[in-house]
C-alpha cells in the first residue's frame, strides 16, 4: 500500500512540475459563428481547395494550401500552432481532413468551417475575387552560406517566410522598407519551403519568423506580425 501511495504522489509532483497543459480546442462551426470567431481573434484563415477554386472567389485575407499538393503536410505544419486557425474547403470534405491531421500536429485552437466555401457564399457573406499566385521556385541558401553573411554583418535581421503565407505577405513590404532604411543591417529573406535545413537547423516553428543576430549570436526572435518600429528597436547596435 505504501509503494502505491507513493508511486501516486511522485506521479502528482511530475506532472505539477510540466506545467499546465494546454487543451486542443477542435470545434466544427457554422457560417455565422465561423465569421465571428475569425472577425473577434488574431487568427489564420486556411482556404485547402485547389488554386482554380481560390481564383473563383475566396474568403479575404486566406492562406492557401492544396489539400492534394504532395507537399501539403509539410506547409501545414509551417503554420503557427499558437494562433486560432480557421479552415475551409468547398463543403468541408477536405477541411475536416486538414483538421484531424492539425490535431495530430498539435495545433491549439482549430474551427472547421460546416459546409464549407459553397455554405459561406449562401449566407450573402463579403467574398474576395482575386487571381492566385503562380508560386515561383526559389533558391536555397546552405547552412554554410548562411553561416558565413551571420559571422561578417555587425547585425543581421532574417526573415523567414514562404510565398503563400499570407501573414508574410503583409510584412514583407515592412522588411524591405526596414532594409532601405537600415544600410547598415544585412537583410535576409529565407523562403522556409526551399531551405528545409536551414528551417530544422533554427527550429522554425510557423511562419514568418524574424531573427535577429549580433556579432554572430541569435539576440531576438519574434513569430509572427511584428510593428516595425519595434522591430527596429531590436536591430539597433547598443
Amino acid at each position: 500500500m505504501k509503494k502505491i501511495i507513493y508511486s501516486l504522489v511522485s506521479f502528482v509532483l511530475v506532472s505539477c512540475s510540466l506545467g499546465p497543459i494546454e487543451a486542443q480546442v477542435i470545434n466544427n462551426v457554422s457560417v455565422v459563428e465561423f465569421n465571428k470567431l475569425m472577425n473577434s481573434d488574431e487568427g489564420i484563415v486556411l482556404d485547402v481547395r485547389t488554386i482554380g477554386e481560390v481564383n473563383e472567389g475566396h474568403i479575404e485575407d486566406a492562406t492557401n494550401i492544396d489539400f492534394y499538393a504532395s507537399d501539403f503536410a509539410e506547409k501545414l505544419a509551417l503554420i503557427r500552432k499558437d494562433v486560432p486557425i480557421y479552415v475551409y474547403c468547398a463543403s468541408g470534405g477536405r477541411s475536416s481532413k486538414t483538421v484531424t491531421k492539425m490535431k495530430d500536429l498539435g495545433f491549439k485552437k482549430v474551427y472547421n468551417l460546416l459546409g464549407g466555401f459553397g455554405a459561406w457564399k449562401s449566407e450573402g457573406i463579403k467574398v474576395v475575387v482575386t487571381k492566385g499566385e503562380i508560386l515561383k521556385k526559389q533558391k536555397a541558401m546552405s547552412v554554410i552560406e548562411f553561416s558565413h553573411i551571420i559571422e561578417s554583418n555587425d547585425v543581421v535581421l532574417v526573415d523567414f517566410s514562404t510565398q503563400w503565407c499570407v501573414p508574410c505577405k503583409k510584412m514583407k513590404p515592412v522588411i524591405e522598407e526596414i532594409k532601405k532604411e537600415n544600410k547598415d543591417v544585412k537583410i535576409v529573406f529565407i523562403d522556409a519551403d526551399a531551405n528545409k535545413e536551414l528551417v530544422r537547423k533554427f527550429k522554425v516553428r510557423g511562419v514568418p519568423v524574424f531573427i535577429v543576430f549580433k556579432d554572430g549570436n541569435e539576440e531576438f526572435r519574434h513569430v509572427g506580425m511584428i510593428d516595425k518600429k519595434e522591430l527596429i528597436n531590436k536591430i539597433k547596435l547598443e
